[in-house]
């Protein structure tokens, strides 16, 4: 006799989602399935399934579970030996039948599984609390082993960071300028004891923390009675940067750190108070995540998810999933459109035309819908000219730049409800249709390149004409100047001279950042192809905040949501665990070390360095779909050195700092030339 076994959980399908926890997102009966195959030696096969014959019980030790807000444990309730045949499971009930609606398949992204373990320093606060440190934020869950009398229960809270006076806090999870409490229940783990020594590890709560604060423990807290154990979609490890400047290489590991507690099965924003698949913040990073992984399984997998989301209509949410019905949310730019981006940067690296395909009528239908959106004028419009009206996105919610240095998420929020931003809206319609039209010539769809080539040749003369005075960006904001140099919307005189203020800008800016989630990729980028590396490397030093580094200068262990992280009286704000603002890493690859595809999937490759600020040395090491790139550089100030490692078969193009240029066919090479780096104020 055999016995199948398992603990249901809310997971995603019902459990609490979002900054609101709302629960019940998409149904509110949990449901399992067993398909079991026997295949014997004499080739017959036997099929076991759930059917009604199927036992359940509610009366188990797990009380209550979330992926995110709680787990409630009562060990008195332990149900001996119950996945054994011999169990006597007479006071089971029998369960409903049920169908489901849609396809079940197997799962496909990449599994999710326990990873690193971190032993903690006990701590005791100001407030008398004891706190454990772990001394790293993750995602993940907590082993822990205790004794103590039957029916004593224990509450386990997980948090990212200590207040401003060193207490533990959960209070930098709820949204700024909300008013809004924290949930009592947010990461929280109760665990009622039976007699004796035990052990638990939870079965279902994913938790973002570096701290634990314990209440009502039973006995004198020993640190060798606890473990962090970081749970994430275990992805292969693909580069890894290193330089001279220790802390632009913890910023690194703190990137690393970011994407790891955010790639559980889908790429979500933060782990701690909303764990939302949002797409913008994937659609900036997925560069930086093909660099440091290789993420072609997990996000693929995710790409379908948004493809099933798409309306009859042709709208995309800006979340994937989503369980919130269609809005006038919905089509939101520079969001929604993520779905384009994060296909394209998959081929660049991968070269496979299938990824493409996969997306390419999803991006064919959002586009049009946007056509037929774009008809649609706002009764608040400044524009007056019918004829470009049709190509201006007026309508609708669209979150724009969002999160620059300074600015507050709520009233922001509340500013693109009443108008949308029109320039983000336009320039971002133009980048979707530019690369739907850059997937049909590669697809080999001739008609529909001619069109929609055609149709972004329109956006980038109406964007031009519209947001662009003289041929100049007349703006204080960075994005202003990044938006249009990042996505090609102007080019030769006019873009030197946008790129030329973008520079001085920044250097009266004290190389401080100005940029909010769509553009902070791409500034370092844009600085450094039109000929301001120095600029790039001093903002990337930046340690004074708004900087990469300041979050660093603070001891993070990963990438905070928001630029300010922690304010002047030292209080924590905003989750500290988001990637999107540590997309800076790709500059560190495809500029810093220079390390870019000539052509889709490595088939050729251009070895670019761009040495500068600080650095004496840069390495970085990248295991490409055809093997492994190593670009790695130092200097002493008067001579600059290169080594270079291609695959076999592999072309590479090698340019130098001083606009020299080889050829290298797989295998190793060396370069040095006379060389002055630029002084560092």
């Amino acid at each position: 006799k055999n016995v199948v076994a398992a603990v249901v959980g809310d997971g995603w399908y019902r459990g609490g989602l979002g900054a609101g926890s709302k629960r019940n997102g998409f149904g509110e009966k949990i449901a399992w399935m067993c398909h079991l195959e026997i295949r014997y030696d004499d080739g017959s096969l036997e099929v076991i399934e759930s059917n009604e014959s199927t036992l359940a019980t509610q009366n188990g030790p797990l009380r209550e579970n979330d992926l995110k807000i709680d787990e409630i444990y009562d060990a008195r309730m332990e149900l001996e030996n119950w996945t054994l045949p011999q169990y006597d499971d007479s006071a089971w009930h029998g369960v409903s039948k049920t169908t489901y609606p849609g396809i079940v398949i197997p799962h496909e992204g990449a599994p999710i599984l326990p990873q690193e373990t971190f032993e903690p320093n006990v701590l005791h606060t100001p407030n008398g609390e004891t706190v454990l440190d772990f001394g790293q934020n993750m995602s993940g869950r907590i082993w822990f082993r205790v004794s103590g009398k039957s029916g004593h229960t224990v509450e386990l809270r997980m948090g990212e960071v200590l207040d401003e006076n060193g207490n533990f806090t959960q209070k930098n999870m709820k949204i700024k300028g909300t008013g809004n409490a924290v949930s009592n229940e947010l990461q929280r783990l109760k665990y009622t004891l039976k007699d004796g020594t035990q052990e638990y590890f939870a079965h279902f709560l994913i938790c973002g923390f570096r701290y634990v604060k314990l209440d009502n423990w039973p006995e004198q807290v020993s640190a060798k009675n606890f473990l962090a154990i970081a749970i994430y979609s275990s992805l292969p490890e693909a580069g890894n940067f290193t330089c001279s400047n220790p802390m632009v290489n913890q910023l690194v590991s703190n990137v690393k750190w970011s994407q790891k507690s955010n790639f559980v099965d889908i790429p979500t924003d933060c782990p701690t108070r909303e764990r939302v698949g949002w797409t913008a913040d994937i659609s900036v990073f997925a560069e930086t995540a093909c660099y440091l992984t290789h993420p072609r399984q997990f996000l693929t997998k995710w790409l379908q998810d948004y493809k099933l989301e798409q309306q009859a209509d042709g709208n995309l949410p800006f979340t994937v999933p989503t369980p919130e019905g269609v809005s006038d949310t919905w089509g939101c730019m520079g969001w929604s459109n993520g779905i384009a981006n994060v296909a394209m940067t998959l081929y660049r690296f991968y070269g496979e035309k299938e990824i493409l395909e996969d997306v390419y009528e999803t991006v064919k239908r959002f586009v049009i819908f946007n056509c037929n959106k774009a008809k649609v004028q706002n009764p608040k419009s400044i524009f007056k000219s019918w004829k470009d009206r049709e190509y201006i996105i007026d309508t609708g919610f669209h979150f724009g730049e969002w999160l620059e240095p300074g600015s507050n998420m709520v009233q922001d929020y509340m500013k693109a409800m009443i108008y949308p931003d029109t320039e983000v809206t336009t320039a971002w319609f133009f980048k979707t249709t530019t690369q739907l039209a850059e997937m049909a010539a590669i697809l080999g769809h001739e008609k529909d390149y001619q069109k929609f080539h055609a149709l972004s040749c329109k956006l980038k003369e109406v964007y031009k004409r519209h947001f662009l005075k003289n041929g100049n960006v007349v703006s204080k904001r960075q994005c202003k100047y990044v938006r249009p140099l990042s996505m090609h919307l102007v080019d030769g005189t006019a873009a030197e001279t946008i790129a030329a203020k973008l520079n001085e800008m920044c250097i009266a800016g004290e190389y401080k950042i100005g940029t909010g989630f769509l553009t902070t990729w791409q500034v370092l980028q844009v600085l450094t192809d039109y000929g301001y590396a120095d600029t790039a490397y001093r903002m990337l030093e930046n340690t004074k905040q708004p900087g990469w580094l300041y979050a660093v200068s603070k001891g993070a262990t990963t990438v905070w949501e928001n630029w300010e992280g922690i304010t002047e009286k030292g209080e924590p704000v905003d989750s500290h665990n988001h990637y999107a603002p540590g997309a800076v890493v790709a500059w560190l690859f495809s500029h810093c070390a220079g390390i870019r595809p000539l052509k889709p999937g490595f088939e050729e490759v251009l070895i670019r360095p761009f040495p500068g600020g600080s650095l004496t040395f840069a390495r970085a090491e990248y295991e490409s779909c055809k093997g492994t790139i190593v670009s790695e550089w130092k200097h002493d100030g008067d001579v600059f050195m290169l080594q270079v490692e291609i695959p076999d078969g592999v072309h590479a193009r090698i340019e130098l700092p001083d606009e020299s240029h080889d050829e290298l066919f797989g295998g190793k090479g060396e370069w040095s030339i006379p060389f002055r780096s630029p002084a560092i104020l």
